[in-house]
């Protein structure tokens, strides 16, 4: 039985430590009366279809799409011969044994398999707080309270912060032409390539639909510049893979660096107004 997820992280800890089962929690999209998905030791399938043991109402999915079956000495999840395949940490997968926090792919909609380790527990649910299920990138909310935390340092310790937005040109089009999938394909690979080059004091979020931002902490304009730069770069490269083909995507961009007598607000909009600049001057390009 799915639990309401207010009451799911609470109220299944104890569950999950008294059951040997293994379960799922959803990640993506994060729904609000979504809840931990218990894996009994028989066969479990999942689809389109009502008689699936989950259900996933959506035209990505295949009325019957995957299994997952309990077998010594563990789990193996297999794929149903889906429309569009089944993906286990972001590879497409026919068969395989599933691994304490392994993220499984259906379609549009991802999980996060457990096996009741408490801290396995603890990681899924301060990820599902922190990350963008889809891209695993932070999400807007966490990457405000990291700005605003350094915001303050910033003030106290007169040091630098800059801040890149970055925008997917015409990604309504690759939606409408390639489809929503291939659209989540794109996200997820833009996130990968811009995550490759940021470093750890380095905070890289998905701010809206296809918008990224990326804080630049002790970073100043010019090398705040010079890092949008490489992830336009490493965009516009090499096309993207998706299952419905290579999509070639381009971003704009836009750079801001934080000055100390106005607030974050004015700080955030400074950068989107340079963003706006760059798709008004043609899309593909940087603007500071």
């Amino acid at each position: 039985m799915n639990l309401p997820l207010a009451d799911t992280l609470a109220q299944s800890h104890g569950d999950m430590q008294a059951e040997c089962a293994g379960c799922l929690i959803k990640i993506h999209p994060l729904e609000i009366d979504a809840g931990i998905v218990h894996i009994p030791t028989s066969e479990f399938t999942i689809g389109r279809d009502t008689s699936c043991d989950l259900q996933l109402n959506d035209d990505s999915v295949s009325r019957s799409h995957a299994a997952i079956e309990r077998r010594e000495p563990g789990y193996y999840l297999t794929d149903l011969d889906s429309t569009n395949g089944v993906y286990v940490n972001d590879r497409a997968i026919d068969q395989c044994e599933l691994r304490a926090g392994d993220r499984l792919r259906f379609g549009n909609h991802i999980f996060k398999f457990l096996d009741h380790i408490e801290a396995q527990y603890h990681e899924t649910a301060y990820a599902m707080m922190t990350r963008d299920g889809l891209t695993g990138a932070y999400n807007k909310r966490y990457f405000m309270e990291v700005l605003n935390r350094h915001e303050q340092r910033c003030r106290r310790r007169r040091l630098p912060m800059s801040l890149v937005l970055i925008d997917i040109d015409h990604f309504k089009q690759v939606n409408d032409t390639y489809g929503h999938l291939a659209g989540d394909e794109v996200l997820q690979e833009l996130s990968s390539r811009v995550q490759q080059i940021t470093r750890e004091d380095e905070v890289f979020a998905r701010f809206g639909g296809e918008e990224f931002a990326l804080l630049i902490c002790d970073g100043n304009l010019r090398e705040a510049v010079q890092l949008a730069e490489r992830c336009h770069s490493l965009v516009r490269s090499t096309p993207f893979e998706t299952s419905a083909g290579t999509i070639p995507v381009t971003v704009s961009g836009g750079v801001a660096e934080y000055d100390m007598a106005s607030p974050a607000s004015e700080f955030i909009e400074r950068a989107d107004q340079k963003l706006y600049k760059a798709k008004k001057s043609g899309r593909n390009q940087i603007c500071s």
